[in-house]
């Protein structure tokens, strides 16, 4: 799960230049609200396939998400006749891109989930931008200001508020490494998405990622398919349709026709979605501690993605 565009999107999908100029059309805004509603299944979802009775491992549903993520797209790579990779450099650059950004990301991220609440798996996630934008300045895309410290301030002061300023729960630390290592992605990303475009980069990511996360996913998938109840077959087949192939396409398109705030904006139903998923379906209402914290997080995030500061100095 992640954020993207200027909030990056949980869960994960490569970011591409949004449009900018004209209204939005209606069609942008329910791409939009699909997306966030697909991606904000997959604490809850992926929660229920990993726990009792249907017992998936998280390395098995990490690999099956690759699988059907990387046909997916490769489908749509090849009815769209885009043209393959040449460059040595890019191909080891995206190698590195589907390190950080899919393998890393997909398999901390369930592994953690299996040991936190879905809803601080969220928040976790949350902290995405915030740190995408810390990880831009030490790579020198982006000039570090009052706004971005005071905004990772708060964040960090949410982190702190759901962890109990302590060293974080295996799951919370797990999500948290895998946020870090989305952030990093988000900040090395553009560079291949401007010369190849977002279902290149897509493609390519998920097809290293299956390489990467067979010797540990191909194992596990391969003993779980013999032992999945159809309950847990049904579960994994939504976890791999719904906030995988149906997200990260949906995202795609909406990114390349949607303004950065308007982005942003919609990002922020996530946390009342999974709240809203985890009180149906596993029974699990807010602490006080997670309503703080998710307090902060989306403070910090607001305040380092915003675009009210751009609105003042416009006026």
């Amino acid at each position: 799960m992640r954020m993207s565009g200027t909030a990056a999107s949980l869960d994960q999908a490569p970011v591409t230049t949004p449009a900018t100029g004209a209204e939005p059309s209606w069609s942008v805004h329910l791409a939009l609200l699909v997306t966030q509603i697909a991606f904000a299944t997959l604490p809850v979802e992926g929660k229920l396939a990993m726990g009792d009775p249907y017992g998936v491992d998280p390395s098995a549903l990490a690999m099956a998400r690759m699988l059907g993520g990387f046909g997916a797209f490769a489908a749509l790579m090849a009815w769209k006749r885009v043209r393959l990779v040449r460059s040595l450099g890019d191909i080891v650059s995206l190698a590195g891109l589907s390190l950080l950004g899919v393998v890393i990301n997909q398999a901390l991220f369930l592994h953690g989930l299996k040991h936190t609440s879905p809803l601080a798996a969220t928040l976790l996630v949350a902290t995405i931008p915030v740190f995408g934008a810390a990880a831009s300045v030490a790579f020198g895309r982006e000039r570090a200001t009052l706004r971005m410290g005071i905004g990772l301030t708060i964040a960090l002061l949410g982190i702190g508020i759901l962890t109990g300023f302590g060293v974080p729960a295996l799951g919370d630390t797990l999500v948290l490494i895998n946020s870090l290592a989305y952030s990093l992605y988000l900040a090395l990303a553009p560079g291949m998405l401007a010369k190849h475009g977002a279902t290149v980069t897509i493609t390519y990511v998920f097809g290293f990622g299956v390489l990467f996360m067979a010797p540990l996913g191909a194992p596990a998938l391969l003993h779980g398919v013999a032992a999945w109840s159809p309950g847990s077959w049904a579960l994994v087949g939504f976890v791999v349709l719904v906030p995988t192939v149906v997200a990260y396409l949906s995202n795609t398109w909406a990114l390349a026709r949607a303004r950065p705030s308007l982005v942003a904006a919609y990002v922020y139903l996530q946390p009342l979605i999974v709240a809203l998923l985890s009180w149906v379906q596993l029974g699990l209402s807010p602490s006080r501690r997670i309503l703080g914290a998710a307090a902060a997080i989306l403070a910090g995030v607001t305040i380092v993605t915003g675009p009210w500061w751009k609105r003042s100095r416009a006026g």
